[in-house]
């Protein structure tokens, strides 16, 4: 890991999801994936051995013989925390990270209707990133939980973002 590169984690590292943030995390220039967070059943087993590849291009060689270690604070000592986790398993674990000083960059729905956690879509509304200080102050966290919206959503967004700026838009449906 360069100095410069930002130590991070995936919770939920063997799901589809989880599989996706470690693909485009391979070779990132900013961020170091320091930990792969899974299920009990997957903990102590190197990746490319709890895990059944989904995706269509090949797993990154980083992510092979990383061992999968536990979903808990104690295991995982990243800054930012890519989480995958089922909402139940969120709702209950992602929290505990925020509360350590991690950024939970969460893709669950357990905390998208939480007026303090920014439900954000860069390219749209990239200012609901201040929503962090009053989320910190609300909950005396030192990290935070911010949100992306259901992917079906996220893809019309950005289009009916860049149709509402060049003409307007009034009405879709």
């Amino acid at each position: 890991m360069s100095q410069s590169q930002i130590p991070v984690a995936v919770l939920g590292a063997t799901g589809s999801v989880g599989q996706r943030f470690i693909s485009l995390l391979d070779g990132h220039p900013w961020f170091k994936v320091v930990a792969l967070a899974a299920s009990d059943r997957s903990v102590g087993q190197m990746y490319s051995q709890a895990t059944r590849w989904v995706l269509d291009v090949p797993m990154p060689e980083y992510a092979r013989d990383m061992v999968i270690v536990p979903a808990v604070t104690e295991s995982v000592q990243a800054k930012i925390v890519f989480s995958a986790l089922h909402n139940e398993i969120a709702n209950v674990i992602e929290p505990q990270f925020a509360q350590t000083g991690a950024a939970v960059c969460s893709n669950a729905s357990a905390y998208r209707r939480d007026e303090d956690v920014p439900l954000l879509i860069p390219e749209v509304n990239a200012e609901h990133i201040h929503l962090i200080k009053q989320q910190r102050k609300n909950r005396g966290w030192r990290g935070c939980i911010i949100t992306n919206p259901n992917c079906t959503s996220t893809g019309l967004t950005i289009a009916l973002k860049a149709l509402d700026d060049a003409f307007g838009v009034k009405k879709v449906f």
